[in-house]
C-alpha cells in the first residue's frame, strides 16, 4: 500500500493563504498545498495553551485539546460586544459591584500636589482651603475640590488612595469624572479602584466631593493606573468583578443595542476568586444560574445549559445559547453567594463582602447556535470571516480505481448542517466523501459517472473526535469508524478522474467547519485488518 497524501498528525506546514499536505514516499518529500482563505485575523490556542491572534489568511492550528494540534475551520461570526476585555469601561455598567485590576501593577502617579505641600493646581469651591500640608473641607453644601487628569482613559482602571483626618461631621468621596466613589464618614486611609465616567463639564477630573455640610481634612491623594490580571492569552488584561458591600444584586452588563429576533450565543471566560455561583439574565427576562465548581445548572427558564470548556491556569470558557427577541448584548452577569439555590438572579439579594468575586475575560455575543473562537473587540463590533481549505493534490496522488480516504475529525457542533471532506474531479459527479449529515450521522459516500452510487450512514456524536475511513473499489465500498466496519456496499462502481482534496463540496458549499487532526489518502484499498488498525 502507498500513503500518497498526509496531512496533520502533528506535522503542520503553513503560511499565508496556504497549508501543506505532502507525499513522502521513498523519502522524497513532495508538498501538496491546499488553498487556504480567511480575509480577517482570528484567534487560536497555541502550544502553550494560550489564546493568540493570527493574521489574515494564516491557517489556525489549534492545540486546545491535543498536543499534536488540529486545523480549525469556522464560519463567519461577529462579536456584538464592542468592549470584550475593558470591563472597567463605561460600556459596562456595574451595579452593586466594581471592576478591579491588580494593585501590584500600579503605574506612575497621575496626581500633582497630592500631599498639598503648596496651594496650587487644585481648583477649590467655597469652603475648601489648602494650608499646613492639608486640604481643609468646611462647607455647608455639597461641592468639591478638583484636578484635571489629562491622560485619563475611560477604558482603564485606577487605584485611588487618600487619608481623612480631623473628622468632625459630614462625609467625603472621590469621583472620577461622573463615577462616584464610596462616601467616607470617619478618619482613616482609604483605597478603592474605579474607572473614569464621562458625562459633562467634569470629564477627566478627579473630584473630592463633600456629602452636604462637612468638616474634615484630606491628605495624600494618589491616583495610579493599574493593569489587569493574567488572562487566557497570557497578558494582564483580565479584570476582577467584585461584589459590593450592599444588600442587593451584584451585577455587570454591557450597553444594549437593537437587534432582530435571532438565536444568539453569549460566551465569556471566568475564573473564581471567592464566588462560585453566577447567573445570566437576558433582556427578555429569561435566566440561567450556574455552579462553576461543579459545572452544574442551578435553575433556569431557558432550554439550554451552559457549555463549559477548561483553559489554562484555572480559567473556564462558558457559553449559553437562547432565542432572543432583543440583541444579546443586553445580558447581565450576576454574582451569587453560597446560600443561593434557585430563583431569578435579578430579584435575589445578599450582602456582599466587598472582596469576593470572579475574574472576567473575553466577552462575546454572536448570532448562531454555538460559540466559536474568541473575537477581541476594542470599541466596535468585529467580524472574523469564514475559512475555506481546498484543492490539494493532483491525479498522480489519487487512484480513482481504488483507495482509502481517512480522517480524524470533530465538528464544532451538531447543528443539522452537512459538512464535507472529499476527493473529487472538481465536480459532484465523481467523488469520495466523508461527511456529517443533518440528523446525526457520519456518512461515507461515493459518486461515479455523475450519480451517487453509495451513501452509508452511521449514528455518531459529531463533537467527539472520530477516526473515519472509507474504502473504495469496484464492488467493494465500506465505511469504518473508530475501529469498526459500520457499513458496506458490494455492488458499486469506482469514481473517475479524482485529482483534488477539499474541505468542502465542489462549488463552494457544505464547508467542513470543525477540527481536523489527521487526513490520509492511500492509493490501494486497505485490508480489513489494516483499516481496523488505522481507525482504532
Amino acid at each position: 500500500m502507498a500513503n500518497t497524501l498526509k496531512f496533520g498528525n502533528g506535522e503542520w506546514y503553513g503560511k499565508k493563504d496556504t497549508i501543506l499536505a505532502y507525499n513522502d514516499e521513498n523519502s522524497n518529500y513532495k508538498p501538496l498545498p491546499f488553498n487556504f482563505s480567511r480575509a480577517s485575523s482570528a484567534t487560536v490556542v497555541n502550544k502553550d495553551g494560550l489564546i493568540e491572534t493570527v493574521g489574515s489568511g494564516q491557517p489556525r492550528i489549534d492545540y486546545k485539546d491535543d498536543s499534536k494540534g488540529a486545523l480549525k475551520l469556522e464560519p463567519s461570526r461577529t462579536n456584538l460586544i464592542t468592549q470584550s476585555e475593558a470591563f472597567g469601561n463605561t460600556y459596562w455598567t456595574k451595579s452593586g459591584a466594581s471592576v478591579q485590576g491588580d494593585p501590584s501593577t500600579a503605574g506612575s502617579e497621575l496626581i500633582v500636589n497630592g500631599d498639598f505641600a503648596t496651594d496650587s493646581v487644585w481648583a477649590k469651591d467655597t469652603g475648601w482651603t489648602i494650608s499646613g500640608g492639608l486640604l481643609n473641607c468646611n462647607t455647608t453644601i455639597s461641592n468639591n475640590t478638583r484636578q484635571l487628569i489629562s491622560s485619563y482613559s475611560t477604558s482603564k482602571v485606577y487605584l485611588i488612595t487618600y487619608t481623612v483626618s480631623n473628622y468632625v461631621s459630614g462625609g467625603v468621596r472621590i469621583d472620577l469624572g461622573y463615577n462616584n466613589g464610596a462616601t467616607r464618614t470617619a478618619n482613616g486611609t482609604y483605597t478603592e479602584q474605579m474607572s473614569f465616567v464621562n458625562g459633562g463639564a467634569f470629564n477627566g477630573y478627579l473630584r473630592i466631593f463633600s456629602n452636604g455640610a462637612s468638616n474634615l481634612k484630606i491628605d495624600n491623594v494618589s491616583v495610579k493606573e493599574v493593569q489587569g490580571f493574567s488572562s487566557p492569552d497570557g497578558t494582564n488584561n483580565a479584570y476582577k468583578f467584585v461584589e459590593g458591600t450592599n444588600n442587593g444584586q451584584h451585577q455587570i452588563f454591557p450597553t444594549s443595542s437593537t437587534g432582530t429576533d435571532a438565536v444568539r450565543t453569549i460566551s465569556f471566560f471566568v475564573k473564581m476568586d471567592g464566588v462560585s455561583k453566577i447567573g445570566i439574565r437576558n433582556n427578555d427576562g429569561k435566566y440561567i444560574t450556574y455552579d462553576i465548581v461543579n459545572n452544574t445548572t442551578l435553575d433556569k427558564t431557558i432550554t439550554n445549559d451552559f457549555v463549559s470548556s477548561d483553559f489554562n491556569n484555572g480559567w473556564k470558557k462558558l457559553s449559553i445559547t437562547w432565542d432572543s427577541t432583543t440583541v444579546l448584548t443586553g445580558a447581565r452577569i450576576f454574582l451569587l453567594n453560597d446560600a443561593y439555590t434557585s430563583g431569578n438572579p435579578l430579584t435575589y439579594s445578599y450582602i456582599g463582602d466587598g472582596t469576593s468575586g470572579i475574574y472576567l475575560f473575553g466577552a462575546q455575543a454572536e448570532e448562531g447556535s454555538y460559540a466559536t473562537s474568541y473575537i477581541p473587540t476594542q470599541g466596535s463590533a468585529v467580524t472574523r470571516l469564514a475559512e475555506s481549505c481546498d484543492n490539494a493534490g493532483n491525479d498522480q496522488v489519487f487512484n480513482s480505481t481504488e483507495g482509502v480516504l481517512y480522517t480524524e475529525i470533530s465538528a464544532l457542533v451538531d447543528d443539522n448542517t452537512i459538512r464535507m471532506i472529499q476527493i473529487s474531479d472538481g465536480t459532484n459527479g465523481n467523488r469520495v466523501i466523508i461527511y456529517y449529515k443533518s440528523g446525526g450521522t457520519i456518512n461515507g459516500a461515493l459518486a461515479s459517472g455523475g450519480s451517487t452510487v453509495v451513501d452509508i450512514p452511521f449514528s455518531a456524536t459529531f463533537t467527539n473526535t472520530n477516526k473515519v475511513a472509507i474504502r473504495y473499489k469496484l464492488n467493494d465500498v465500506s465505511l469504518w469508524i473508530n475501529g469498526v466496519k459500520v457499513g458496506e456496499d458490494l455492488s458499486a462502481n469506482s469514481p473517475i478522474g479524482l485529482d483534488r482534496l477539499s474541505f468542502n463540496q465542489d462549488g463552494g458549499a457544505n464547508y467542513f467547519y470543525g477540527n481536523t487532526k489527521d487526513v490520509r489518502v492511500y492509493n490501494t484499498a486497505l485490508t480489513d485488518a489494516e483499516l481496523i488498525a488505522l481507525t482504532s
